[in-house]
């Protein structure tokens, strides 16, 4: 009977040590390993909504612009660089731009992959940029880009009169992407071309949702592959074409201009209001207005319009 007392005290025992041992406060990271890492993008090449995505200004490279300045931050040089007033970001990631950029630029140049990995996500966060020479932003070479327009502020891209760099070459617009861009977010964007077209890109422009404002003398919105335009509210004015996708090659799935979902879209010009040379849709749950000099929709492919949702005055009628 005394020995199963002391089996049973030695196994209280052993139970008693092994719960404080479980209760001890368990060893912290080492605090110089990392626990951000290389700022990480979200995988479905930036269509989702920012809601439906964790916060990326967590991880982003912040860059504060202060007059034709910007200090990169520590450790980040490989990733951007600075020539004069020309800022390069130059690997992917997510950037986080603020201040305002007096005259200068911004220009993405990553290189582009086969696997389409290569992506940029910029948020605007009350950023304006003005260049005196050319396009204050302009996007050289990436998988894709997206703008991400942080809820709450107001951001604005203005340039010049004339490109010193030359009217025949790129960049053709204020904002312009030789890739595809996304445009999304809660924010607003105030785009102000001078010389030739306010938004332009080569491939597919998406503008998925905020408030976008844009004025230019030439194309106002310019997608050379597509445009696709599924929310917010864009409001365009000011140009010959308000809409423009102008690729003309046959089964290729491009040279449309899609207007979906719960978008709402004001155009003012002085030709097509859009214009598409394979297919222009736009669905039932939008709004299309304005006013157009020649006509509402010029394409010569098909027309998939439902009824009542574009209002464009054209010649003192609607259409």
């Amino acid at each position: 009977m005394k020995s199963m007392k002391i089996v049973a005290t030695v196994l209280a025992l052993c139970l008693l040590c092994a719960a404080l041992v479980a209760c001890q406060p368990q060893p912290l990271n080492n605090p110089n390993e990392s626990t951000t890492g290389t700022p990480q993008s979200p995988s479905n090449g930036g269509g989702a909504d920012i809601g439906n995505t964790p916060d990326d200004s967590l991880n982003a490279i912040k860059l504060v612009f202060d007059g034709t300045k910007c200090e990169i931050p520590t450790g980040k040089t490989d990733a951007v660089t600075a020539s004069g007033n020309v800022f390069t970001i130059s690997k992917a990631g997510t950037y986080e731009l603020s201040g305002s950029l007096s005259d200068g630029q911004i220009r993405v140049e990553v290189p582009k992959t086969a696997e389409k990995t290569n992506e940029v996500f910029l948020i605007f966060n009350g950023f304006s940029a003005y260049s005196s020479t050319t396009a204050p932003f302009y996007v050289v070479s990436a998988d894709e880009v997206t703008i991400e327009l942080k809820q709450g502020t107001v951001s604005r891209l203005e340039d010049a009169d004339t490109y010193q760099i030359g009217a025949a070459t790129k960049p053709s617009a204020c904002l312009f992407s030789s890739d595809d861009l996304v445009i999304r977010g809660n924010g607003s964007l105030f785009v102000t071309g001078h010389f030739k077209n306010g938004i332009g890109c080569s491939n597919d422009l998406r503008i998925k949702n905020g408030t976008v404002k844009v004025q230019a003398p030439n194309n106002i919105l310019k997608g050379g592959d597509s445009v696709t335009i599924s929310g917010g509210h864009v409001t365009l004015s000011g140009g010959e074409d308000g809409i423009k996708t102008d690729n003309e090659e046959i089964g290729s799935g491009k040279g449309f201009v899609l207007i979906s979902e719960n978008a709402k879209v004001d155009i003012s010009c002085s030709d097509d209001a859009i214009q598409a040379t394979q297919l222009i849709t736009i669905e039932s749950t939008v709004s299309v207005t304005g006013t157009a000099g020649d006509s509402a929709l010029n394409c010569d492919g098909a027309i998939n319009c439902a009824d009542g949702v574009v209002n464009i005055v054209v010649g003192g009628s609607i259409q």
